[in-house]
């Protein structure tokens, strides 16, 4: 019970991020690198899903500033569908490397290689949709999606990481606590099988 309402909570407060940060740029993918490394593939896709169509609809807002709103309406699914594969991919990633690294590095190395990918995979997904609707935008767009991207990267490999192992250990979500740590459920569960085997 404790643990579904712990989800529904951070899934809540998520979403509630992911609707204010993106109207900012620099900082709209925090909200979804964080879920993708704190949470499973599934709320990762859904999280990545919500931003996409919230992109979409903000478009509407400003969709004229350097013509990226106006390429986003007329054509819903650059914003959507590349949000997806990040939220896939960072999850991806974030649970493979999970799985080799060990020590002090189990949580720190996967969490910040993740979000650089999600960072990376955004640009290298979006972009080039973008300048392909472009037409006469080309080069303003070009110009404009590149510095962000560098500082989006930036921003994703410092404040995401270190947003998630603060709160991921606050919450004592198992991947962030050390084996000792883990909660108490846990370790008994791991002694029952042993004294069952035994």
């Amino acid at each position: 019970m404790k643990t579904n309402v712990k989800l529904i909570t951070v899934s809540a407060v998520t979403f509630a991020l992911t609707a204010v940060l993106g109207l900012l740029p620099f900082v709209f993918l925090l909200p979804l690198l964080f879920t993708c490394v704190t949470r499973d593939w599934k709320l990762s896709l859904i999280e990545g899903l919500f931003f996409g169509v919230l992109s979409y609809a903000y478009s509407f807002i400003n969709p004229t500033g350097a013509g990226v709103g106006a390429i986003f309406i007329e054509n819903p699914w650059i914003p959507i569908v590349p949000r997806v594969l990040v939220g896939l991919g960072c999850h991806g990633v974030y649970a493979g490397l999970k799985k080799v690294c060990k020590g002090k590095a189990s949580v720190v190395v996967p969490v910040t290689v993740a979000c650089a990918v999600g960072s990376l995979l955004n640009t290298a997904l979006v972009v080039p949709c973008l300048l392909w609707r472009a037409k006469s935008l080309f080069i303003p767009i070009l110009a404009q999606t590149m510095l962000s991207a560098v500082i989006e990267l930036v921003v994703s490999v410092t404040v995401a990481p270190t947003l998630a192992i603060t709160v991921g250990r606050a919450l004592r979500l198992p991947d962030y606590l050390p084996q000792r740590n883990r909660p108490a459920e846990q370790n008994n569960t791991v002694a029952v099988s042993e004294n069952e085997t035994k």
